[in-house]
């Protein structure tokens, strides 16, 4: 199923994704909750510490303005009033007048934060006597901007205008300050700008320390929080951890794990509901294994009882059987013929439910070997042949270079690719069927591809069940019993591999056995550490199948438009095998010339690694053509 045809995708793309975490967040709630405690708690705390230290530093600011404020006006006044009282005519006289002044004005001012003043003459006065222009300090002068200075020469009452700036410390910085400038009349003189500028360092110092008191005791608050907040997580986890390592420990076969329950509140809710739950199961289980037990002692019980009566009528059909040139009634005959076929097919049922039997009892034991799966695959091909015959259907065998060694059960393997190759060759159709042998580092594995009826995605899935049949009604011609498939699939996983199907109707069918080259130690199931080096779909499957198994990848595996095999050279030297009458089945010495052409005896074809695919029959080609 594609993503876009996914609807718990299309849900989580409705709903919005969470915001990833890091992995200690995602395992841990308890550190999830102290994160977000310390998230939002320095969140808080610059909040704090923003609109606190905004609101002081205003308030401070407005008192002391409003002070500095007062203070010139008084200071403005005063030598005013000195000035429009002094006699003074000559050029000296007004400038001795007018440095008395404001050395007088810096001295007193300095309890306020004054820090210096300056005072010039108007662009716009006229009068022919000129004072001097006088500092206290010329490094302040830039503090005098045109806006304040366009304003002080623009008022016509005598008022005085104020402005923010940044006036220079002794150590290199910056402090607030406040530049106040009005307009002052000398005498003979006329009108002169006096500005004076205060220094806001004190009050500075006082938002300063505030901001830094605010701030620890916001984050000592803080630090009490994350520790409230982390007790308290710890606490209330502490039983759900509790609750966790008994579900664990249930689900490891432990019945009879059970909470102690203290209080009556969610958590002691918790640990009742876990009880409760934990006693059913326990019980439910208890039953179903007794049930399961009885079931399989039935099982063997019956199989082992139904071997005495089945022996005998083996034998007494055995015998009839050997009487038939006697028999002249053809309906006698035919019920003789009926009678063997059904204790033949009577004795596999006995031995596969025998076998599901040990299975399920879990005292199943592999006797390992190690052995090269192509003798496995001939030894098979060997014992069906008559099969092939019988049906009419071409073997189209694929070998690798190497050698598939592998540490298996023999007989358990040998009964897997028998249950495949005999299932293919009953539902291919009398159509070629295609064995092929791939080995890599890891894994070896047996594909069987049929080009028969095929089957449905449904009936895929329910390929493995036990006495499951896609077509009831169908004939079966050469026996079987409903167990093979899902006898081959525990087989295979005893060995630690896997068994997958997969088919497309009316485009046959593909069975992908991959086991582990070695198994575990004292007998345990190996590993798989990869996909394995045979693809489930065959390359010959139709592109809508191939497109179809694209979109809902699962255990059955994907396609690959790649050859596991790859390219095989144009001569080399096979390995030896067995041959049977005239019929090859591995390779020999090639020439070139004899490596494109198929070696073909009694519709059994042998292809290695390289060797181009036959000539379809009208059939094949017909079907190929229709699904294009």
């Amino acid at each position: 199923m594609s993503p876009t045809r996914d609807p718990v995708a299309r849900a989580q793309r409705r709903l919005g994704r969470p915001l990833p975490l890091p992995g200690f967040l995602r395992r841990s709630l308890e550190l999830r909750m102290v994160f977000a405690a310390t998230v939002i708690g320095l969140l808080l705390v610059a909040l704090l510490l923003f609109f606190v230290t905004s609101r002081i530093s205003s308030e401070v600011f407005e008192d002391q303005r409003d002070v500095v404020l007062r203070d010139a006006q008084s200071r403005f006044s005063a030598a005013q009033r000195e000035f429009d009282a002094n006699a003074a005519v000559t050029v000296d006289e007004v400038n001795a007048v007018a440095q008395a002044q404001i050395n007088s004005i810096k001295d007193s001012m300095a309890g306020s934060g004054g820090v210096g003043i300056i005072m010039e003459r108007s662009q716009r006065e006229t009068s022919p006597t000129v004072a001097n222009n006088l500092k206290s300090d010329t490094d302040l002068n830039y503090l005098i901007t045109p806006e304040l200075r366009e304003r002080v020469e623009t008022d016509k009452g005598g008022g005085q205008y104020w402005q923010s700036v940044a006036v220079p410390d002794s150590e290199g910085g910056t402090d607030p300050g406040i530049v106040v400038g009005s307009r002052m009349n000398l005498p003979r003189a006329g009108e002169y700008e006096v500005y004076l500028i205060y220094s806001l360092e004190s009050q500075q110092s006082i938002v300063s320390l505030s901001s830094r008191n605010i701030t620890i005791g916001s984050l000592g608050f803080l630090a009490m929080i994350i520790l409230v907040v982390w007790a308290i997580t710890r606490w209330v986890l502490s039983p759900v951890r509790h609750t966790a390592r008994a579900a664990e420990r249930l689900a490891s076969g432990e019945l009879g794990e059970r909470l102690s329950v203290q209080g009556e509140d969610e958590i002691s809710t918790l640990a009742q509901s876990f009880n409760h739950m934990a006693a059913s199961l326990e019980d439910q289980i208890e039953r179903l294994e007794s049930l399961s037990k009885v079931q399989r002692l039935f099982v063997s019980d019956v199989s082992h009882e139904l071997r005495t009566p089945l022996a005998s009528i083996r034998l007494a059909a055995e015998q009839i059987d050997d009487a038939r040139e006697e028999i002249s009634d053809p309906f006698a005959l035919r019920s003789i013929e009926v009678l063997s076929n059904s204790v033949d097919r009577f004795e596999k049922m006995l031995t596969d439910l025998l076998d599901i039997s040990r299975i399920d009892s879990g005292n199943v034991k592999l006797r390992l070997e190690t052995i090269d799966l192509a003798e496995v695959v001939e030894t098979v091909i060997e014992t069906t042949m008559f099969h092939f015959k019988a049906t009419g259907t071409t073997l189209r065998l694929h070998m690798p270079d190497t050698p598939a060694v592998a540490e298996v059960d023999v007989t358990r393997v040998e009964r897997i690719v028998r249950n495949l190759v005999v299932n293919a060759l009953e539902h291919g159709e009398g159509k070629p069927l295609d064995v092929t042998l791939a080995v890599d580092e890891d894994a070896v594995a047996v594909r069987v591809r049929d080009h028969g009826i095929g089957m449905s995605p449904d009936v895929v899935a329910k390929v493995f069940d036990r006495f499951y049949r896609a077509d009831p009604s169908r004939q079966r011609s050469l026996g079987g019993t409903g167990l093979g498939l899902s006898i081959s699939m525990e087989d295979a996983i005893l060995h630690g591999g896997r068994l997958a199907a997969w088919g497309w109707p009316a485009a046959g069918s593909s069975f992908l056995l991959v086991l582990p080259r070695e198994q575990g130690p004292d007998g345990a199931p190996g590993k798989l550490r990869g996909p394995g080096p045979l693809d489930l779909i065959p390359e010959d499957a139709p592109a809508v199948a191939r497109a179809g198994a694209a979109d809902a990848p699962g255990e059955h595996g994907t396609a690959s438009l790649v050859s596991p095999l790859g390219p095989a050279p144009a001569t080399r030297r096979a390995r030896q095998t067995v041959v049977l009458g005239d019929i090859p089945l591995a390779g020999e010495v090639i020439s070139p010339a004899a490596a494109d052409k198929e070696r073909e005896t009694d519709r059994v074809v042998v292809r290695l690694p390289g060797d181009r695919s036959s000539t379809r029959t009208p059939a094949e080609a017909a079907e190929e053509a229709r699904w294009r």
